[in-house]
C-alpha cells in the first residue's frame, strides 16, 4: 500500500496582510495655476517610520496632468506621507487617484479623491488640519483654505472604533471604514458621551 503525503503551501500577498489604509488627508494647490501640488496622506500614527511607495495621478476634465510617478516615502511621527507634484500644471487638478504600495511595490490601498478647482487646502476622510502638527508642507503652497464637507442622510452616526471619531452617515470616511469598526450612535450626545469626537471634516 503506497501513501501520499500531500502537503499544502500558503502563499501570503499583500493582500492578505493587515496593512495600512489611506484614511484620510490634505491636498493643496498654490494661488497660481503654475504652482505644483502638495499632498499629505495619513495613514495612522502606528505605521511611523514605515517605508512606503505613493503615487498620485492629479487630472482636470478627465485629462491626466503629471505623470503620476511613484516615490519612495517614509511615514512620519503623525502618522503622515507628504509628496508634492513632479511638475507645475497649466490647470488646477479637479481630481486626484491616490494608490500606496508596499516598499516592495505591492499595492496595498487606493482612494480617488474629488476636488474643488481653486487654490487652498481641501481635507478628506479622517484628517483634521489643525491637529496636524508636522512641520511638513500642508497649506505653505496655498494662501486660502478650503475644507469638503460632507453632509448625513439619516438621524443615525457612525463612529469609528479605530480612530475614536464619528461621522455623519453621508461622510466619506465611513464608505471607507472596515464593518469591523464601524459602531453606530442614535444621537450626537450618545457618541460623545461614549468617549467618540466629532469628525473634523463632516462637522456631525
Amino acid at each position: 500500500m503506497i501513501l501520499f503525503l500531500i502537503s499544502t503551501i500558503n502563499i501570503v500577498s499583500a493582500y492578505d496582510i493587515d496593512w495600512m489604509e489611506i484614511q484620510g488627508g490634505c491636498i493643496s494647490t498654490g494661488s497660481g495655476l503654475e504652482d505644483k501640488t502638495y499632498a499629505t496622506i495619513y495613514v495612522g500614527e502606528e505605521y511611523s517610520g514605515e517605508d512606503v511607495l505613493i503615487q498620485i495621478f492629479y487630472s482636470r476634465d478627465g485629462d491626466q496632468l503629471n505623470p503620476g510617478n511613484k516615490v519612495l516615502k517614509t511615514v512620519d511621527t503623525s502618522g503622515c506621507i507628504e509628496v508634492k507634484s513632479a511638475n507645475a500644471f497649466d490647470y488646477y487638478p479637479d481630481f486626484a487617484e491616490i494608490n500606496l504600495y508596499d516598499s516592495d511595490g505591492y499595492l496595498i490601498d487606493s482612494l480617488n479623491v474629488t476636488l474643488l478647482t481653486e487654490s487652498g487646502n481641501q481635507t478628506f476622510g479622517e484628517f483634521d488640519l489643525e491637529d496636524y502638527s508636522s512641520s511638513g508642507t500642508v497649506g505653505s503652497s496655498g494662501s486660502g483654505s478650503t475644507t469638503v464637507y460632507h453632509s448625513g442622510t439619516s438621524n443615525s452616526y457612525v463612529g469609528n472604533s479605530n480612530t475614536g471619531k464619528f461621522h455623519a452617515p453621508g461622510c466619506g470616511s465611513v464608505d471607507r471604514m472596515k464593518p469591523s469598526n464601524k459602531v453606530y450612535f442614535s444621537s450626537r450626545d450618545e457618541a460623545i458621551s461614549r468617549g467618540y469626537s466629532p469628525c473634523g471634516n463632516c462637522h456631525p
